[in-house]
């Protein structure tokens, strides 16, 4: 979704901006949204006997990569321009590890790459095999990848949207930071940052928590932080997943069932945000974004998040003015610092509406226009610099 996102708003500055996809993306991207200039890299017998053997599998990017740039060359040379006037932006995928192939024969952008983030210290008993040999494993294979697969360092210019974090491992992988540029990692569509902000007055008990319900959410804190309010705090709980059904039996143990309402899914997201008017902020204690979308929309509309000092929003909140940020020192220290926050939002006005005011002058900075206008910016100068 955000590649598909990045490229309608890049296209919007940059018409002759085409897109490279797999070919399971077909039916939808030409059939039902019917979007002009996509390419499609087809599976082979080769990528498909690659996918069976298990243990090649992990090759299946790097031979995605390699014929995606081999078509953008093609397309490029169809198109009449050559060498320096092509620049080939791989905005997928955004981790920091995966291997890269990069064009001989034109400019190459990676980014906006992120990834990096793993469980806080405190949660790390909670983390699976997977996230777990993951993050045991990242540093060593960015030293492989500075021996075998190097092509990442060899690019033009790389956006980075993970702080220091991503910056490190690139570092590691050999990667040059004057060839990086910060850069946010999603944009918010311009059509949400023009509805009304949320204006925020006098006392406001209600909060909103949303997104796929599955442990790194943190929703589980937030329904113990409530427990601990000083005020009858309510809390809208919209969305689904695997922590449903636990999360909806902690309510009832702890005694919260008139404070704690599971809205489950909205029929579109045009309700959910129209539904944003009712709320003094919204909460999302997550231990694993990277980014967090729900935060810059929130922030968009006016309502002040609480969240964990880690990952994606300590980039994105400023402590204090446009939200509250937890560290994440202890679950008893989390519960504790959330419901303070919530009970000092709920019965501040002025603290809120400053916070909702502050938020949405912030989020004006992620207006995908001109987050669209800044990315051309940067591969224009970066094209007048090989020039």
């Amino acid at each position: 979704m955000k590649a598909l996102q990045i490229f309608t708003e890049l296209k919007k500055v940059q018409p002759s901006t085409v897109q490279i996809t797999h070919g399971r993306n077909r039916e939808e991207l030409e059939g039902r949204l019917k979007l002009p200039d996509i390419h499609f890299v087809d599976d082979t017998w080769v990528s498909r006997a690659i996918w069976r053997t298990r243990v090649l599998r992990f090759l299946i990017d790097y031979w995605f990569f390699r014929r995606a740039v081999r078509l953008a060359e093609r397309i490029a040379a169809e198109m009449g321009v050559c060498g320096d006037d092509v620049v080939v932006h791989q905005t997928e995928p955004n981790s920091p590890v995966l291997p890269r192939i990069v064009s001989r024969t034109h400019l190459n952008v990676f980014g906006p790459i992120n990834g990096n983030i793993y469980y806080p210290a405190i949660f790390r008993r909670q983390e699976g095999l997977g996230p777990r040999v993951r993050r045991v494993l990242h540093f060593p294979l960015q030293r492989i990848n500075r021996l075998l697969f190097n092509d990442l360092s060899r690019a033009d210019l790389i956006f980075v949207a993970g702080g220091n974090r991503t910056t490190t491992s690139l570092q590691a992988a050999g990667c040059s930071e004057a060839r990086m540029v910060n850069v946010v990692d999603c944009g918010v569509p311009d059509a949400l940052l023009n509805r009304p902000r949320v204006v925020q007055r006098g006392i406001n008990l209600r909060f909103v928590h949303y997104g796929r319900l599955v442990f790194h959410k943190g929703t589980a804190l937030i329904i113990a932080s409530l427990a601990k309010t000083r005020h009858q705090v309510e809390l809208d709980i919209v969305g689904a997943g695997p922590e449903l059904d636990s999360c909806k039996r902690l309510v009832k143990d702890l005694g919260l069932d008139a404070r704690v309402r599971f809205v489950g899914w909205y029929t579109s997201h045009d309700d959910l945000i129209a539904s944003f008017s009712t709320y003094r902020g919204m909460v999302l204690p997550s231990i694993e974004d990277a980014n967090g979308i729900v935060v810059q929309e929130a922030m968009a509309l006016g309502l002040p998040p609480v969240c964990l000092d880690w990952g994606g929003p300590q980039l994105l909140i400023d402590h204090g003015r446009t939200g509250f940020l937890v560290e994440p020192r202890s679950v008893e220290f989390i519960t504790s610092q959330i419901a303070d926050h919530l009970d000092r939002l709920s019965q501040d006005g002025e603290l809120a509406e400053q916070m909702s005011r502050l938020a949405r002058e912030r989020a004006e900075e992620w207006r995908w226009s001109r987050v669209a206008e800044h990315w051309m910016e940067l591969l224009a100068g970066l094209r007048r610099a090989y020039r």
